[in-house]
């Protein structure tokens, strides 16, 4: 047998592992089982060193997506405890295969796993009765999702809205899809120009210059287009898995529009490769002349090369602008080039997680957690009081309202309590930002995806002129697009040195009064 590793913890060195499976489910809550927890902790004569606690993570699909169970396995690994206090059997899995493989682990390194609430004895009989255990949490994981399934296989039956999210579509009144006023002129939008004979790319391009964003609230891409145009639900058939009902939702187009649709997507088949071009800077570039947004183009040569471009909407709509067009790979390549070599150099990425961790710690002091946690104490002894008032008798018409009304009051506040402690206790360190950051400077900078996660993660916006381009870096809060006429002034042609505030490479920068965007002028 594989020899166990030496622990460098002191003996009786613990640590608490809590987990609830889901925010939809009346699971017990992450505070009562740590609370329990340190009850047996200090009533068994254990030093509790830690708590690590997974919220609304299954316990029966794979644990990679339990983060902080993945933690709390590697400091095991590393000899940081000896003993694992978990509330129940259940919440360490409900899986017994890989509870085996897991706890083989623990044992290995010479961890013990010990359950608050359920005392487990010694020798065979303990290990029979903790196999029992985890038996029973597996078929209970498995016949909740059967029930779950059964369930939202009932609603589909029903029509009833099952919580997928469609554009076009809300919950209404009535449990069913009602139609959303606002999405779905979008949506007859989308048809309307699509059987006009409008490219994806191009109503892609349209929607994002117009600031409309998708059910998701992200920016249009050319395949958000395309699943409009083959969603069948628009003409009023609910589909749910195999179940389909025609008639089952209220029809946003009719069935001649979806027809023709189908008909101009076959049509338009053989410009397959075309319509698959993905212009990155969609939503983010736009004409430093006017304003309007760049847009995808194409044109083909006389030699039958296809050529790619981001064109001003304006011009193209012979609206008075005369910007020219830029070839797609050359503004894209600038763009990432920029970030890769000047925002995310050595010297700015330790300046970036310096803005971060001062960000963080001007929010903490304005968190408001210390005034809701005295809220919450305030309303436990109003809870308190009048229980105490019911056992000496005094009762009136009001009181069993006033209680009924207190108690809810009190979990809505338990509840957001514990998810500011959570989200507080999440914050990035100096390190992990650094880490995060560099990341993307390991990539291939030809890669698609990367590309695409440069941009959306840090640019705002870029104006394009004639010879320059303004870059807005992404470093301000919301999605709000910073404006054109908000842009600074042509800096003089000869500006000297550039300032203690501009990037490490030199990039002449400008930081904006009163935002945390930088704006920097690269040459093209």
């Amino acid at each position: 047998m594989k020899k166990k590793s030496a622990l460098s913890c002191p003996p009786h060195t613990a640590v608490a592992y809590a987990r609830y499976s889901s925010a939809g489910q009346r699971d017990v809550s992450i505070e009562q089982q740590l609370s329990d927890i340190r009850a047996f902790a200090k009533r068994e004569g254990f030093t509790l060193v830690h708590e690590y606690a997974d919220h609304a993570r299954s316990g029966f699909k794979n644990t990679s997506a339990r983060t902080a169970f993945q933690t709390m396995m590697s400091a095991a690994e590393a000899g940081a405890f000896d003993t694992l206090i978990v509330w129940k059997v259940d919440r360490f899995g409900r899986n017994r295969e890989e509870s085996a493989v897991f706890k083989g682990r623990l044992r290995r390194r010479g961890v013990r796993v010990l359950y608050a609430m359920e005392p487990i004895p010694e020798g065979s009989a303990g290990v029979l009765l903790e196999g029992m255990l985890e038996a029973t949490a597996e078929w209970y994981s498995r016949q909740l999702s059967e029930n779950v399934t059964r369930g939202m296989n009932d609603n589909a039956r029903q029509c009833l809205y099952n919580g997928t999210r469609i554009l076009g579509y809300t919950r209404g009144t009535d449990g069913r899809y009602a139609i959303q006023p606002d999405e779905a002129a979008v949506v007859r939008f989308i048809f309307e120009r699509y059987c006009a004979g409008y490219s994806a790319a191009r109503i892609c391009s349209d929607l994002n210059s117009r600031g409309v964003l998708t059910s998701r609230r992200k920016w249009f891409r050319p395949e958000s287009v395309l699943r409009a145009i083959n969603n069948e639900r628009y003409t009023g058939v609910y589909i749910w898995g195999d179940i389909r009902v025609p008639g089952g939702m209220p029809a946003i187009v009719d069935q001649t529009v979806f027809e023709e649709a189908q008909r101009m997507k076959k049509k338009t088949a053989r410009h397959v490769e075309q319509g698959a071009v993905d212009y990155l800077l969609t939503g983010k570039a736009f004409c430093g002349h006017c304003g309007a947004a760049m847009i995808g183009d194409s044109g083909t040569s006389k030699d039958g090369t296809r050529h790619y471009y981001y064109t001003c909407q304006a011009r193209k709509a012979r609206k008075g602008c005369r910007k020219k067009s830029l070839q797609k790979d050359a503004l894209e390549t600038a763009v990432i080039s920029f970030v890769l070599d000047h925002v995310l150099s050595d010297a700015e990425i330790e300046k970036t997680a310096a803005v971060i961790m001062a960000l963080q710690e001007e929010e903490a002091k304005t968190s408001p957690l210390a005034a809701m946690e005295a809220e919450y104490s305030e309303t436990l002894k109003k809870i308190r009081n009048i229980n105490d008032a019911i056992a000496a008798g005094i009762w009136n018409s009001s009181t069993s309202a006033v209680l009924k009304e207190l108690e809810d009051q009190a979990e809505d506040l338990r509840l957001s309590v514990e998810m500011l402690r959570y989200s507080q206790s999440q914050l990035l360190d100096h390190d992990r930002v650094i880490f995060f950051l560099h990341r993307f400077t390991k990539g291939d900078r030809n890669d698609p995806l990367l590309r695409r996660h440069i941009i959306e993660t840090f640019i705002n916006a870029v104006y394009v002129f004639d010879d320059h381009l303004d870059i807005v870096t992404n470093n301000c809060e919301g999605n709000q697009r910073f404006p054109l006429e908000a842009l600074p002034a042509d800096p003089d042609p000869d500006p000297g040195p550039p300032c203690s505030d501009c990037v490490s490479s030199g990039v002449p920068s400008v930081l904006h009064p009163n935002t945390r965007i930088t704006i920097f002028r690269i040459a093209i």
